[in-house]
């Protein structure tokens, strides 16, 4: 049987949900902070140096303690998509997604016909003993399609994208929105504000979920802010979560 995409299941059910991104190789890291009560994983081959093979490895080290393993892709190349997926693969975020027609092709990538263009094959289909049509339907129905929102063309745009059947999230780049913005890494800069809590309200209006990322893990206080504002999907920067860790576990140490 396919896996039930947990994930999706609590992002329909209007709840928060939390992963961590890898964007280096490390199964171990994978399973060890799976355990801590995360909901999902992503790996990111836009920015990250990990290649296809450490990328699967990654995916079991993630089935293994139940996290949703997602990729972020370097670009909406049906074919980098297609191979994810069929490695087991549960959601493609798709970064760059300024128009209507980006947000369509990010779909077709990730489901299967009639709702796509994906071929069928691999891993995933092989594993799960299913019957063909039997697979396709689960399999359209499990996974995600996530879109980056991280430049004001997309913002300009945001009422047709918000059209496009099949598209689940929105994960807002902070960062790169202040970069094409021209005024980098001033996230919370007032523009940068108020197109957060458009796209977050219109999201939300359009029935999508909706992420914010460049999340300051010292400040959960901000991850509360948007969660009243309605949005549902967090991911936290893996170097920045350790890092916080080994931070407060030295203190609490060196002050016995």
């Amino acid at each position: 049987m396919l896996a039930t995409n947990r994930t999706k299941e609590k992002l329909k059910a209007g709840k928060a949900v939390f992963g961590f991104r890898m964007d280096f190789a490390s199964s171990y890291i994978v399973e060890a902070l799976g355990n801590t009560g995360f909901d999902f994983v992503y790996f990111d081959l836009e920015h990250g140096l990990i290649n296809e093979e450490s990328c699967l490895e990654m995916v079991r080290a993630a089935e293994s303690v139940n996290l949703t393993p997602l990729v972020r892709v370097a670009s909406g190349s049906p074919e980098a998509a297609s191979r994810l997926l069929d490695s087991g693969v549960m959601g493609i975020i798709t970064p760059h997604c300024n128009t209507r027609q980006d947000v369509q092709a990010a779909v077709k990538a990730v489901k299967y016909p009639p709702e796509g263009e994906r071929g069928i094959a691999g891993r995933s289909l092989s594993l799960s003993g299913m019957p063909a049509a039997d697979y396709v339907r689960e399999a359209n129905k499990e996974t995600l399609v996530i879109a980056m929102i991280e430049e004001p063309e997309a913002l300009s745009n945001l009422p047709a994208i918000l059209t496009v059947d099949g598209l689940d999230v929105l994960f807002i780049g902070r960062l790169d929105f202040s970069l094409a913005s021209g005024i980098p890494g001033q996230i919370d800069a007032p523009s940068i504000q108020s197109a957060v809590t458009e796209i977050i309200t219109g999201g939300r209006g359009a029935g999508k979920a909706v992420g914010v990322g460049a999340i300051n893990i010292d400040d959960p206080d901000s991850i509360s802010h948007f969660i009243k504002q309605g949005a549902q999907f967090f991911a936290l920067n893996t170097t920045s979560v350790l890092k916080s860790a080994a931070r407060d576990l030295l203190k609490r140490v060196k002050a016995d």
